[in-house]
């Protein structure tokens, strides 16, 4: 069976935006105080990590563990893709989720004492908000307004930073499938 470029491209895509902060099947859910089991404190939440499909086992030629071969290719098979396809489809995610996680984009002025850099995630994983003296000096107001004009320009800087990394995506998807000769 072939599968278009683009219904890779959806199916990454998907994945990426289905779940925050860009960690489409790896994620982490910190229990709450009230949630917790006696034996263990606040300052100890339970950590219950879920890895689905993380996509840190992308090539079942190479893959050793008898099991996880299975797996990949039963949810190849499950999305009506052959495994090359999948295998594209979970790399093509994957490099999407670091481009963005690398993005710094910056907002606001530096010289006139407020900025914000942040990455390309929404929310933003790595998120530096910098007043300088200068900035301090500008009063509460006018500091305040400062504030919320660099994170939106951070925020869109960051939106147009997630625009490309996904036309990249689709880009890498479409040149893999010509390799492939599935197109």
């Amino acid at each position: 069976m072939k599968t278009s470029p683009l219904t890779i491209a959806a199916y990454a895509a998907t994945l990426f935006a289905l779940l925050p902060n860009t960690l489409a099947f790896s994620t982490t859910q910190t229990n709450t105080a009230s949630r917790l089991s006696p034996s263990r404190s606040p300052q100890q939440p339970h950590q219950l990590k879920l890895n689905m499909f993380s996509g840190s086992s992308l090539d079942v030629e190479e893959e050793e563990d008898d099991e996880k071969r299975e797996q990949i290719e039963k949810m190849a098979k499950a999305m009506g893709m052959t495994v090359e396809e999948y295998q594209l489809g979970m790399n093509a995610r994957t490099r999407m989720e670091t481009a963005i996680n690398e993005v710094r984009v910056i907002g606001g002025d530096p010289a006139k004492g407020v900025s914000v850099e942040r990455d390309g995630n929404m929310p933003p994983k790595h998120l530096v908000v910098t007043v300088t003296e200068e900035g301090k000096a500008l009063g509460k107001e006018k500091l305040e307004k400062m504030l919320v004009e660099a994170l939106k320009g951070a925020s869109e800087k960051g939106k147009v930073a997630r625009d490309e990394a996904q036309k990249d995506m689709m880009k890498y998807i479409s040149e893999s499938m010509k390799k492939m000769g599935a197109m």
